[in-house]
């Protein structure tokens, strides 16, 4: 009987330990797989930085541009409201 009841922990033993290393393995490929795509992905963000750059003097000078066009809007905005307010009086 003891040797039947020692037989039996040894199994469920062996079973607990192989259910538990399945497991780790599991999450070991888990994060092994997202380590990788994290590697990717800095690799891809550092690429869309680098690929950017030159778009920031061309920002700079779009803005210098419309910041020369904002007294000349203003004042169209102005005649236009004058039209609109001339208009509503006939």
């Amino acid at each position: 009987m003891i040797e039947v009841l020692a037989v039996i922990s040894f199994v469920l033993a062996l079973a607990i330990v192989l259910i538990v290393a399945y497991h780790l393995v599991g999450i070991y490929l888990a994060l092994r797989r997202a380590a990788d795509d994290l590697e990717k992905l800095a690799a891809n963000l550092m690429k869309i930085r680098d690929d950017t750059k030159p778009l920031n003097s061309r920002v700079e000078t779009i803005n210098a541009g419309l910041e020369q066009l904002v007294a000349p809007l203003l004042g169209a905005n102005a005649n236009l409201a004058a039209t609109v307010k001339i208009a509503k009086l006939t």
